[in-house]
């Protein structure tokens, strides 16, 4: 395979001119290890490796980042344009040579890259003046804005007196009040051409630098960084998002969910205006193509363009000036990409190839920076497994029905052949589920009880009897219609309340009429008051056909290394279907066969092999291409005391395996340890439990017990809640409650427990520093449920691709991997910059083996200690907390 980085390489050879510095640029005194971070990622930019980058929490990790990336990134593009000019300059006209047909094809060949030098240099200096021109008409902007003040009153005296005609004239009534719900005239034609935003521009082959993240508050504070850094001036900078994050529109971005936002923002622009107006001098006005968008307008997405390439915003900077401007910060952080340098976005926009595509990102010649990585393989799985249920495929089925029912006569035939395909589509997904199609999903289907069933792409397509149905087309489609949207509106127009003909199925097609005509037939006043009520209980939400078209996408562009899970219920409420991607490195290959380079940071991210093995080797890479650094953390060794505790105060063994960990033995010793631990440990402790369902039986037992109202003597308890809307507040509480113990004004308590769960909130992207979390105690080893569909598919997926890695299955080493991985993100909410100390105790015998051991960071793995016995390690917590605090 040729990777992009080679063929970058082929035109000039800049390899021996770009040097690595002996000091690099940074905001203060880099300690060693930032120094080496930034060596070594300058050396892997250099030779266009794959890098996997592993630096703890409190690290400077983004610093070291951005000050290595950029100091290469400025340094290659200097010596590059150099040795273009050098090239250009060189016609080689008279060097001898014996043989004049070699030196004809020699001749040919050098003339031939003095072109492609000559063009790169071209695009180089055009993009520059672009820069420039744009600096020159914000230049110009501000010598008018006096001018445009001035103006201000007759132009609003003007539009006064145009809305004064407009409402003398009167609205119009034409009897058109479902023209928004009615479909385009479709030509299968217009499926080839791409409806959605596209800069004009020609293929963006630059060198330019992509830095991803998995959270927008990251990338806000990568943002801040690079503006703090002594590159803040020298770097052009954009941040993207999604809509539901950038978008101004309050019409818009209040609707719950990311799919509806998107399609109304599609729709509003691909709205044509149907008449032809005057403007405020009696002028006709040519027929709009900016869309329904007030927001969408050119100029100003032009200007707000323009500020986002001559400054570095983040996503916050670009929405706040937006919506001051009252220009859309979404579309014109798009139209900055051609001319950054360096472009930010979450690593799911990355990681989707269409969505990638859609945004206009082009990975030639690119540096693919991916932060917070330790979980890339599960994110990609993650983000093409989509699923759809029973109740979503009834619901867009008799959307469709009666719609189609509705309008039948006002569509043109394409648009009403391509319905039926798509209504064959989902019946015939219903009846596979033993749904009956039209039917509310509530009621039986033909399965008496649960059936689970993992079968090939290709065997549901013909199960399903799909196989015919050309689902990109169809996908096209829905897409360039917005059919998904329209039915949405349309079915929330007309939808009436629950109470209402009960006897009728609330999805039903035929009560759905009925209350249609029902609607139609009632007079004026009854239908406002009726709309009124609707709207102020109506509640925006997704167009369910939405999620069936992303499920045919997915399953008409990804076949390879993937399953298909199908759960028949007794009700097709209960029943879903669900694409499973078994090879993220599928998706992934294109990253790595056009980036000139990958890198994936994070704290921890052990382990390495499966990085190598299964994202970059299985993606198509070469070994040699690969290299790994790893650095230790800030923190002198003495202000961490990992401790492996395998037993307790009785000598009961503490085993928290399936088998054993809700024996009422364990679950006493576990008080009993927690009492001891509680006593000795100063302010906040963090506690993970393997799972919330665990969590609240040992709460439950500790409190049967006793134990609980003692705990609380000492300090105060805050159990982490389910759902995301309560963590933010418990989490203050928490911190209140540890900051007012340490003060001294909270009687007798010491500060504060906080039991959280692995893989929860609080177990990913919390700093609890200093006092917060001066112990975090690890309560079992979080492995999987192995008994799921999914996770047996995978496991058998890598057995049998991959093999034996270190003498185990693939599968099982997958397995043990997920659970460390969740260990090591749990255990590193600790400990956060170099002042830092804490102890970090992991209650199961099973942290004792070396194998597990392995599996912890370095800079945890090399000081853990193993007491024999419960009683040494009291003293040796106190011992501890008493050296950090005399």
């Amino acid at each position: 395979m040729t990777f992009a980085s080679e063929d970058n390489l082929k035109l000039v050879d800049i390899s021996e001119a770009v040097r690595t510095p002996e000091k690099f640029e940074f905001p203060f005194p880099p300690y060693d290890i930032q120094h080496q971070f930034m060596t070594a990622l300058f050396n892997a930019l250099n030779k266009g490796q794959l890098g996997i980058f592993e630096s703890p929490t409190g690290t400077g990790k983004s610093l070291s980042l951005i000050c290595g990336a950029l100091t290469w990134f400025i340094e290659y593009n200097k010596q590059r344009k150099l040795a273009l000019e050098k090239l250009v300059k060189d016609d080689k006209t008279n060097e001898p040579e014996d043989d004049w047909l070699a030196a004809a094809s020699k001749k040919q060949e050098h003339n031939h890259k003095r072109f492609q030098a000559k063009q790169e240099l071209d695009a180089v200096q055009k993009r520059q003046d672009k820069i420039n021109k744009i600096l020159e008409r914000r230049k110009s902007l501000n010598l008018q804005a006096e001018e445009k003040n001035i103006d201000e009153f007759n132009q609003l005296f003007k539009e006064v007196n145009w809305m004064k005609k407009v409402l003398d004239k009167g609205l119009s009534k034409d009897g058109s009040e479902d023209e928004e719900f009615l479909l385009d005239d479709y030509e299968s034609d217009s499926e080839n051409k791409d409806d959605d935003y596209k800069d004009e521009e020609e293929a963006d082959n630059r060198l330019k630098i992509i830095f991803c993240s998995r959270t927008h508050s990251q990338l806000t504070q990568f943002v801040r960084e690079v503006k703090k850094s002594p590159f803040g001036n020298d770097v052009s900078l954009v941040s993207l998002a999604s809509r539901n994050v950038m978008c101004i529109n309050p019409n818009v971005n209040k609707l719950n969910s990311q799919a509806a936002i998107n399609e109304k923002c599609l729709e509003l622009g691909k709205k044509k205006s149907k008449t032809t107006k005057l403007d405020i001098d009696d002028k006709p006005v040519k027929k709009s193509k900016s869309g329904g968008c007030p927001y969408n307008r050119a100029n100003g997405i032009e200007d707000l363009r323009d500020d986002a390439i001559l400054g570095i915003h983040d996503i916050e900077d670009l929405v706040a000036a937006g919506k001051k401007s009252e220009s859309c910060p979404y579309y014109a952080s798009r139209g900055a990409v051609p001319l950054c340098e360096m472009i930010v976005l979450p690593y799911n926009t990355l990681l989707h190839a269409a969505t990638r595509k859609a945004i206009g990102i082009n990975l030639k010649n690119s540096v693919v920076i991916i932060d917070e990585a330790h979980n890339l393989l599960e994110t990609i799985s993650g983000i093409h497994s989509v699923s759809i249920s029973g109740s979503q495929l009834a619901s867009a089925y008799s959307q469709l029905t009666q719609y189609k029912q509705k309008y039948k006569a006002r569509l043109k035939a394409s648009n009403l052949l391509y319905i039926k395909q798509i209504q064959f589509v989902l019946a015939s997904f219903i009846k596979y589920l033993g749904g009956t199609p039209g039917k509310e999903p509530g009621q039986p289907t033909s399965y008496v009880r649960e059936e689970t069933k993992m079968m090939d792409v290709s065997e549901f397509l013909v199960d399903t009897d799909v196989y015919n149905q050309n689902l990109i087309k169809l996908v096209k489609y829905c897409n360039t219609s917005q059919i998904p949207f329209k039915l949405q509106g349309f079915s929330e127009k007309y939808k009436t309340d629950e109470g209402a003909n009960k006897d009728q199925p609330k999805t039903g097609v035929s009560a759905f009429l009925q209350n249609i005509k029902k609607n139609e037939n009632t007079n004026t006043k009854e239908n406002e008051t009726n709309k009124q009520v609707m709207d102020e209980n109506r509640k925006p939400g997704s167009s369910p056909l939405m999620g069936v078209v992303e499920f045919l996408n997915t399953l008409a562009t990804n076949f390879a290394d993937s399953k298909i899970l199908v759960r028949k219920t007794p009700t097709l409420s209960g029943a879903n279907i669900r694409f499973l991607l078994l090879d993220p490195a599928s998706q992934f290959k294109e990253i790595v066969r056009d980036a000139h380079s990958v890198i994936v940071a994070g704290g921890t991210m052990q382990p390495i092999d499966e990085f190598k093995q299964q994202l970059f080797i299985a993606a198509g890479a070469k070994e040699s291409r690969i290299m790994h650094f790893s650095c230790d953390h800030v923190v002198p060794g003495d202000h961490l005391l990992p401790l492996v505790i395998g037993q307790g105060p009785t000598n009961t063994k503490l085993d928290f395996s399936f088998q054993y960990r809700d024996t009422p033995q364990v679950l006493d010793e576990l008080g009993r340890v927690l009492q001891n631990l509680v006593s000795v440990i100063p302010a906040g402790i963090v506690i993970f439990f393997p799972s919330y369902n665990y969590e609240e039986k040992v709460y439950g037992h500790l409190q049967k017990i006793g134990v609980l109202e003692k705990l609380q003597q000492k300090k105060s308890i805050f159990r982490e809640p389910k759902g995301t809307g309560d963590s933010d507040k418990i989490l203050a509480e928490y911190t209140r409650a540890v900051r007012i113990s340490k003060d001294g004004t909270n009687g007798q308590q010491t500060g504060a427990i906080l039991m959280a769960v692995v893989g929860g909130k609080m177990s990913e992207g919390i700093n609890f520093s200093d006092e917060l979390g001066r112990c975090v105690i690890m309560v079992g080893m979080p492995y999987p449920n192995m008994n799921t569909p999914e996770l047996k598919e995978k496991m058998s997926f890598l057995n049998t691709h991959v093999g034996m890695i270190d003498g185990k299955q693939a599968g099982q080493v997958h397995y043990e991997n997920l659970c460390m991985k969740a260990v090591n993100q749990s255990v590193g909410r600790a400990i956060r910059h170099k002042g830092d100390y804490a102890a970090i105790v992991f209650l199961d015998h099973r942290y004792s083996r070396p194998n597990v051991q392995s599996q912890l960071p370095g800079w945890i793995s090399r000081h853990v200690k193993i007491p024999p016995k419960f009683g040494p390690v009291l003293a040796d917590i106190r011992k501890f907390f008493k050296s950090k605090n005399p």
